[in-house]
């Protein structure tokens, strides 16, 4: 062996000398201990995650809309629609229906203005061409006596609606689209007339609707409301009747002729209330068929 790789080998330390045990036994200590101190768990604690809402759309139930057509409305109760006419199923969905035939009476019809709102009338109608329309709105039917037989002669489309004191306004426009939607109507040639509490209803109803092309009003109540609808109602031509014995209607009547911005006819009659003021003055109903040939018609 060469001398001075002996030499070098002499100068290694032993390694079964205790100094160096104990050195190699720190180094291997610290070497195992530092892969354990990475996976201890930390001093402080984490904070507790927040809630946030999640990106998920929200789904919240509708309210439920029932649906009539026009065989649930008018059926015979037996699956069958006999009552109810091409012109009926022809009709868009959504639109409004037409007077159905209730069976009550040879007139008697039923208008559907809502699903928990069916008002009952009477229909004045003759086969043939188109005609101009009127729509009379009162607390019953039968109280107009002959005028609605007597327009219907003079060749108007007539509709009458038994309407409640409770009945809104906003309703008054299902009725006029209810009666145009009845065949051989003339859309554009359309009256209205209303009686004491119904007189209200027709004003309000009529001044937001351009439907409306005439009005006649028996016995108004509610004059200031009334009043301000004047702006609304525009000129149109306007025919009124009240009683001198009625102070309130009287005072409706005359302040609406003076107040109209259109031609106002206003009859003042001695007795009576709303529909009543025809039973009292025959003459009167002869004068409203002139008034709304005139205005509807072009003609006396």
């Amino acid at each position: 062996m060469p001398r001075g790789l002996d030499s070098r080998r002499r100068k290694l330390p032993c390694l079964t000398h205790p100094r160096l045990k104990r050195g190699l036994f720190s180094v291997f200590l610290v070497m195992f201990m530092g892969p354990l101190a990475s996976c201890a768990l930390p001093a402080t604690t984490l904070p507790r995650p927040e809630i946030t809402p999640s990106a998920a759309p929200l789904i919240i139930p509708t309210a439920t809309v029932f649906l009539l057509d026009s065989e649930a409305l008018y059926a015979d109760g037996q699956g069958r629609s006999g009552r109810t006419s091409q012109h009926i199923a022809s009709l868009p969905s959504g639109s409004v229906l037409p007077p159905a035939p209730s069976g009550d009476s040879e007139r008697g019809v039923s208008v559907l203005l809502d699903p928990h709102t069916i008002l009952p009338g009477e229909l004045y109608r003759e086969d043939g061409q188109v005609e101009p329309a009127i729509l009379m709105l009162g607390a019953e039917s039968a109280a107009w006596g002959a005028l609605p037989l007597q327009l219907s002669e003079a060749g108007f489309v007539v509709l009458t609606l038994q309407t409640a004191s409770s009945t809104p306004a906003g309703q008054v426009d299902a009725m006029l689209q209810s009666l145009i939607a009845i065949p051989g109507v003339d859309a554009g040639a359309i009256g209205l007339i209303g009686e004491a509490r119904a007189a209200d209803l027709a004003m309000l109803g009529c001044a937001v609707n351009t439907l409306c092309d005439a009005l006649a009003l028996f016995s108004p109540l509610s004059r200031d409301t009334l009043l301000n609808m004047i702006p609304s109602f525009g000129e149109r031509p306007l025919w009124l009747s009240a009683s001198s014995d009625d102070g309130e209607s009287h005072a409706a009547a005359l302040s609406l002729s003076q107040s109209v911005r259109g031609r106002a006819q206003f009859e003042l009659v001695d007795t009576g209330r709303g529909a009543a003021i025809l039973n009292a003055n025959p003459g009167l109903s002869e004068q409203l068929v002139k008034w709304f040939a005139l205005h509807l018609r072009g003609s006396e």
